[in-house]
């Protein structure tokens, strides 16, 4: 199996009962420029809505037994904007 890191979900749309989660990584605009980031897709998965919603579940546990290992903050549980920089660079 090959794995993939990316920095998050970038969009999600929903055509014919089939849901597409487009995710994407940071990388720098100008290389040796300050460390100013731009999203670049990385790879799509598409599931039909039932296995979207049942992914939304499990998505939704895992988030709130973050929140109770002290891990997330309640208020980072919220959706947030794009990180300034990517962990794919120091």
């Amino acid at each position: 199996m090959v794995s993939y890191f990316c920095d998050g979900l970038r969009e999600v749309t929903i055509v014919n009962g089939v849901a597409r989660l487009e995710f994407h990584r940071l990388e720098p605009v100008e290389r040796g420029a300050p460390r100013e980031m731009r999203p670049v897709a990385e790879f799509t998965v598409a599931l039909p809505v039932q296995g979207f919603a049942q992914a939304l579940s499990v998505l939704e546990r895992v988030r709130d037994q973050l929140v109770r290992e002290g891990v997330l903050k309640p208020q980072d549980a919220e959706p947030t904007k794009l990180p300034e920089r990517s962990p794919n660079f120091s």
